[in-house]
């Protein structure tokens, strides 16, 4: 599971380095005006950017290991009329 999480973090900045690179050069190459089928090729590609940049937040997220059993004790501790004892903090 662990590697599944870590492919979905791979994924997410793949993503975002498309994302970033189609924006920053697919304006660029519109606002020169010679290259327009470069620049719509680049302006595409922020969104498929996008696309596996949440491909892999997804992913990450879900197949992520989830330890927090440590807050949940704290939780229910909380949610109980009991004082807290030192041992338990």
């Amino acid at each position: 599971m662990k590697k599944v999480a870590k492919f979905g973090q791979i994924l997410f900045f793949i993503g975002l380095i498309v994302s970033i690179v189609g924006l920053i050069f697919g304006f660029g190459l519109m606002f020169q005006g010679g290259n327009d089928v470069w620049a719509t090729r680049l302006l595409v590609s922020v969104a498929i950017g996008f696309m596996i940049m949440f491909t892999g937040l997804a992913t990450s997220v879900i197949f992520s290991p989830n330890d927090d059993s440590k807050l949940n004790e704290l939780r229910s501790l909380q949610d109980s009329d009991e004082p807290l004892s030192e041992n338990k903090r």
